[in-house]
């Protein structure tokens, strides 16, 4: 018997009684309260969300270019909470800042413009990232390094669709081609990519790989090899193996391989679940239709629409300062990864639905944008307003009326 079923039979009935009376009379249901809220608060129309969008991109695009530091990175290695992750010094938060400054140049690549301030800001981040994106393997049990190549791979590709001039086309190709080659070389056994490596701590990881960054891998991999880097198709492969490995019937994926048949973790629920895999489930079906498999075009509304019922266990988690301690497993720094991977979707999406999706992508991620201009969703030492904008803002572009 649960704990939870044992205290409340273990209540007074007249108690049960007194509180089923007190909400009867304290007026009328969460439904209609919602409904009657919904009716009283229609949609705004297209021209006014775009507006906002405009308005949040252009605060969001100013705190990057306000908050980039001298080297053309962003963010620190400071610790912000009494108790932060495990990240052995100092090669975590090097790795930590190479992918948060990843991120936050592709915004600035994707929605920053054309002012003189922003081609600054890009010039330099252009340079630290090329200087800096070769992040070793931090410990032989961790590996945070693998999403500074990720992203790094991603702004490069982002930057190489731009670049004309030939020389610094070859630097970025340079570049691409050496993040292929780490990742590559940290490939986990099973296939696919991890951040940690617990149980057999030799040369080549794992087991350990999860699903959600396998999918990063992948994407990221995809969007370079659109730019013409040369990326070995075994290891797509064998990390889409990986995913669908991960799948579950219901439409979830298991947060890794090992844990597929896991029995949960977290307060209440199991992070296997549609509500602990919400952030998940956007980036691997991207990264297997990205990588050309078969999907079934379902899959992708699926997913949105369990975005939209469901999105309040990411909303609960973001700004927790422990991870996996909330509904379902959730933590808070899944919250804008999940809309970033999501707002991808919009894609592949019916094209009459499209803007309901954006919409609702849309009203999630506005309201949530600081005073400075920025998004975070956890206090990841000092870079998490650098990777949550980044994320957030490539995320509302795709909600912008084609």
């Amino acid at each position: 018997m649960s704990e939870t079923l044992m205290r409340s039979r273990s209540r007074p009935l007249i108690w049960i009684l007194l509180a089923g009376v007190a909400c009867v009379a304290a007026g009328p249901s969460f439904a209609e309260e919602a409904n009657s809220t919904e009716k009283a608060t229609p949609k705004p129309p297209r021209a006014e969300l775009d507006r906002r969008l405009d308005a949040a991109i252009a605060r969001g695009v100013a705190h990057l270019v306000k908050t980039q530091n001298k080297d053309g990175s962003w963010g620190s290695p400071a610790p912000n909470l009494h108790i932060d992750i495990m990240a052995p010094r100092p090669g975590s938060n090097r790795a930590f800042m190479v992918g948060s400054s990843g991120l936050a140049l592709s915004a600035l690549v994707e929605v920053g413009g054309d002012s003189p301030a922003v081609r600054e800001a890009i010039k330099k981040g252009t340079n630290y990232l090329l200087r800096r994106y070769a992040v070793r393997r931090i410990r032989p049990h961790v590996l945070y390094n693998t999403w500074a190549y990720m992203y790094s791979l991603e702004a490069f590709a982002r930057l190489l669709a731009k670049e004309k001039r030939p020389e610094p086309r070859k630097r970025l190709l340079k570049a691409a081609h050496s993040c292929v080659s780490w990742l590559e070389r940290q490939e986990f056994v099973e296939g696919g990519w991890g951040y940690y490596n617990f149980s057999i701590r030799t040369r080549d990881p794992g087991p350990g790989s999860t699903s959600f960054t396998s999918a990063t891998g992948v994407i990221a991999l995809q969007m370079a090899k659109a730019q013409g880097v040369e990326v070995p198709d075994k290891l797509v492969r064998k990390a889409n193996k990986l995913i669908r490995e991960c799948a579950i019937p219901g439409g979830s994926f298991a947060y890794s391989y090992r844990t597929r048949w896991w029995a949960g973790q977290g307060r209440d629920g199991n992070i296997n679940f549609t509500q602990g895999s919400l952030a998940r489930t956007p980036a691997c079906l991207e990264a297997l239709a990205a990588s050309g498999e078969e999907v079934d075009p379902k899959r992708f509304t699926q997913a949105l629409d369990e975005l939209e019922k469901y999105g309040h266990f990411l909303l609960i988690a973001r700004k927790y300062p422990r991870p996996h301690e909330v509904w379902y497993g959730n933590s808070g720094y899944f919250t804008f990864y999940g809309y970033y991977y999501a707002a991808m979707l919009l894609d592949r999406v019916p094209a009459k639905r499209r803007a309901t999706y954006a919409a609702q992508i849309a009203d999630d991620l506005l309201p949530l944008q600081e005073k400075d201009g920025s998004w975070w969703d956890y206090q990841l030492y000092g870079v998490h307003k650098a990777y949550g904008t980044g994320y957030v803002l490539m995320a509302l572009a795709r909600c912008r009326t084609p």
